[in-house]
């Protein structure tokens, strides 16, 4: 009994140790800015500084210069997100079907409540930590300054919507393009956590 016991409870720790990734694999030159709370990491450059967290992911360059990266993470709860259309790209992945149908609602949003608002570019088919996703690129004037914006969206496991967004004022939006899409690349959801 207790050698079965013993067993069962070795089986058990591993099986528990392997349905969430850790974070011991911090890239060179990066730290960790997203809180437990959440079921992915994302890394960003040692110099800048990580904000206050309140449910979102958040760091910005520096004191001087306000260029930032957040990501945010919610339950998706409109259904629409998805309906396939009749006219879908042959092979075209459910899951960036769903990004691309989420970018058009939250389009109409920015459309609506961002002065100046513009499509850059997308949305174009990315990927996400391997997931498939949409990147989009817009501008818009905030606070009578123009800023220009770059958004990755992902739908992971039809349930939960993630927005990993770009700011930085557009003159001096390259600067920190090359973080960006280090940020990017780097950006690990955690195993098992959504089963």
């Amino acid at each position: 009994m207790k050698k079965t016991t013993l067993i069962l409870l070795l089986i058990f720790c591993l099986s528990a140790s392997g349905c969430a990734r850790t974070e011991t694999n911090t890239p060179a030159g990066m730290k960790l800015a997203s809180v437990d709370a959440v079921d992915y990491y994302m890394y960003v450059p040692n110099e800048w500084i990580i904000a206050d967290q309140d449910g979102v992911t958040a760091a910005y360059v520096s004191l001087t210069d306000k260029s930032n990266v957040t990501c945010v993470s919610t339950a998706v709860t409109n259904e629409a997100v998805f309906d396939i259309p009749a006219d879908r790209e042959e092979g075209e992945a459910d899951g960036l079907t769903y990004a691309k149908n989420y970018w058009i609602g939250y389009a109409s949003q920015l459309q609506s409540h961002l002065p100046g608002y513009t499509l850059i570019s997308g949305p174009n088919s990315a990927l996400l930590d391997g997931q498939p996703a949409v990147r989009c690129r817009y501008s818009a004037k905030v606070n009578d300054k123009d800023y220009t914006f770059d958004m990755v969206i992902c739908i992971r496991e039809r349930m939960f919507s993630y927005l990993i967004t770009y700011t930085a004022e557009s003159a001096v939006f390259e600067n920190n393009l090359a973080s960006y899409e280090k940020i990017i690349s780097e950006f690990v959801f955690q195993t098992g956590v959504l089963g």
